[in-house]
Parts: structure tokens; sequence; C-alpha cells
């Protein structure tokens, strides 16, 4: 039975791959001041993406836009972190955690299905596994129901490509897991990005499922706050099962101008 916290599914995923490379031609325009306005111009008047036909363009910018830039002022926040991300595997993760953040499809199968897999040993996943996940949650999610055999194939084919392109995944058909390295800037946006959310409490943000789109696990979430405690991002201590933070950045915003060297 559908909860009214349980989110709808979308099909947007079977149309198009990650969209590395356009999405960051998008960021770049955006975090040099133009409005949104103004790079969907150049995205459709201009090809600024290099899409031969109008049609193509206007899908990509879409799919760009559903993803990345309906959160009101933070298309322009995610643009700088983005755009001077202090490495490329920051750049990506970021990038990818958004995109979990606005297709609950992606995340969810990431966490419930792609995750556990991971944590339980296995070596690999496939199309199979995401379609036997969504046969699982069709009383919650019946409008996998009603997309066609076609479309749910889509989708779970690109889930897959999606995590290969962000480097979850490696591989071709059968997709073996990666050694994800999740770097500490990575860490810190996604720390703050959960805080501006409201969870500001240890207990809360260690238990938040968010991590497991990284593969992490609580012991990980620790040493990764003891790191971003080393690095002067924060104030975090325990002892046994007693937990302090400290968060040293007032905003989101702070935090992304001090992991870009703004400050």
């Amino acid at each position: 039975m559908r909860s009214v916290d349980t989110p709808t599914y979308s099909s947007m995923l079977s149309g198009k791959g990650a969209l590395l490379d356009e999405t960051l031609a998008v960021l770049q325009q955006i975090d040099r001041g133009h409005s949104l306005d103004q790079v969907r111009a150049m995205v459709m008047d201009h090809d600024l993406l290099g899409k031969m036909t109008m049609r193509t363009r206007e899908l990509v910018w879409e799919h760009i836009h559903a993803r990345y830039l309906s959160d009101g002022n933070h298309p322009r926040l995610l643009a700088h972190m983005v755009v001077h991300a202090p490495d490329r595997q920051t750049e990506r993760l970021v990038l990818f955690y958004e995109l979990c953040r606005s297709s609950p499809i992606l995340r969810d199968t990431t966490i419930y299905c792609v995750y556990p897999r991971y944590a339980a040993g296995y070596s690999s996943i496939d199309k199979a596994d995401i379609q036997g996940y969504f046969d699982d949650i069709v009383e919650e999610h019946p409008e996998l129901i009603e997309w066609s055999p076609q479309t749910r194939d889509k989708v779970a084919s690109n889930i897959l490509t999606i995590l290969r392109d962000f480097g979850l995944l490696q591989g071709s058909q059968r997709k073996q897991f990666s050694r994800l390295y999740v770097p500490l800037p990575t860490f810190i946006y996604v720390l703050y990005r959960l805080a501006d959310d409201g969870l500001i409490t240890p207990q809360e943000l260690l238990k938040v499922e968010d991590w497991q789109l990284f593969f992490l696990e609580s012991a990980d979430v620790v040493a990764l706050l003891d790191e971003a405690t080393a690095g002067g991002h924060c104030t975090f201590k325990h002892q046994g099962d007693i937990y302090t933070l400290d968060l040293h950045y007032p905003s989101l915003e702070a935090c992304v101008e001090a992991l870009t060297g703004e400050v």
C-alpha cells in the first residue's frame, strides 16, 4: 500500500544516460552568471551541446533541467560546487548525489537493491536484479505496472548505465561493483546538504540512508567525520555510543565557498 510520503516514480530515466558532459557544459554557463533562460537559448538556438536536431536539444535540456535545475536557487550553488570542484571524482559524485535527490527511482534502487547486493558480498548486478526489485515493490509503486515491458527494461538498463558512468559500477553487460573512493569534499558537501534539509544531530546524520548511495557503512561515515574534523570542516567527537557534532559553516553556501577555495 502506497503511503502519503511515497514518491511516484518517473520513467524519464528510460530516455537518457548520465549526460555528464552535457550537464557540465550547462553548469559552466550558469556559473559564469547566465540565467536559466539564457542557457536554454544557448542549448536550443546556438547548439551549445553539439546536438544536431532541435528535438534532441529539447529532450536533453528537459532531462538536465529536471535533474539539476528545478530546485529554486540551488542550481547556481551546485554549478559553483561542480565547476570548481577540487577533483574530478568530487565533481562526478556531487552530480550523482543531486541526481538521486531529483530521481526517487534511482535513489531507491541504489539504496534498496544495488547497495544490499554490494553489502552482501556480490561482485556484480544486472538488469534481472533490477527487474526483480521492481517486481517486489509494485504494491508501493503501482505505476510500475502501468509501464510497458520495454519502458521497464529501458529504465533498468539506464539505471545501471548511470551507475557505471558515475563510477559505482564497471563493465558492459553484467556490471561489476567498483572500488568506490569518496573524496572528503564530496562527503562534506553531502553532510551540509543534509544539514540544510534539517538533519543536524549526529545520530540522524549517521543513520541517514543517503550514505548508502556511496556504499558507505556507519564505520565509514565515522571515519570521514573524523577526517572532516581534522580538516577543520566540523568538530565530531565520539566515545562509545555518544556522539557530538558541531558544523563550522553557517550554511551550505559557506560550505561550498570553503570547498572551492573561495575563503
